[in-house]
C-alpha cells in the first residue's frame, strides 16, 4: 500500500508480478483516510490470498495507491481469471463499504470522474468528468495536468502509463 502522494514511480515499485499481469483499476469517490486505506488493504490482502478461478489459485496482488485507487492484478500465465473470479473481485470491492460504518459512502465504481493533479505535483483531486472537460475548455486545465488513466490493462502499462500528462491522454481528444 502506498498512501502518501509521492512519486508515481515509488507507488509502483513494490509490485512483484510480471509486467504482463492483467490489472483492474478502481478510483474511489473520495480519498480514504490512512486508517481506511489500511483496512481496505487488509481486506484486499485477505481476498487475493484465496482468489481462485475454477478451483485454481490466481497469482494475484492488490494495492491501495495514494488513498485514492484500488488496483487488482493477476498474472494470467499460470491461470487466467474467469468470469466467476472477476465477479468475486467485484464482490470483494463492493464489500469495502461495509468494513466500517464510516466507510459506507466509499464507492469504487463511479467511472464518471477524473483523478488528476497539476504537473507541479500538488495533491490529487477527483473531479466529475463533465466538470473536468468544462475546466479544460475554459483553460483552467492544460496539457501538462497529470491524469490517472484507468484504461490501462497490464501492470506494465500501469507503471509506465498510469499517470500521464493530460495532453497525451484520451481526455485531450475530447476538445
Amino acid at each position: 500500500m502506498r498512501y502518501d502522494e509521492g512519486l508515481w514511480e515509488d507507488a509502483m515499485k513494490d509490485w512483484t508480478l510480471d509486467d504482463s499481469a492483467r490489472v483492474w483499476v478502481h478510483v474511489a469517490n473520495r480519498r480514504m483516510t490512512p486508517d481506511e486505506a489500511s483496512a481496505v488493504q487488509l481486506h484486499l490482502d485477505q481476498f487475493v490470498v484465496g482468489w481462485q478461478a475454477h478451483g485454481a489459485s490466481l497469482a494475484a496482488e492488490a494495492s491501495v495507491v495514494h488513498g485514492w485507487m484500488v488496483v487488482l492484478a493477476v498474472d494470467e500465465r499460470p491461470q487466467q481469471a474467469t468470469g466467476c473470479s472477476i465477479d468475486a473481485s467485484v464482490s470483494a470491492l463492493k464489500q469495502i463499504g461495509g468494513l466500517h460504518p464510516r466507510m459506507a459512502d466509499l464507492d469504487m465504481f463511479d467511472r464518471m470522474a477524473v483523478l488528476h493533479r497539476p504537473a507541479s505535483g500538488c495533491a490529487w483531486m477527483r473531479t466529475r468528468l463533465s466538470t473536468f472537460w468544462a475546466q479544460r475548455k475554459a483553460g483552467l486545465v492544460d496539457d501538462s495536468e497529470h491524469v490517472f488513466d484507468t484504461t490501462v490493462s497490464t501492470l506494465g502499462e500501469l507503471k509506465t502509463k498510469g499517470v500521464i500528462p493530460m495532453g497525451a491522454s484520451w481526455h485531450a481528444q475530447m476538445w
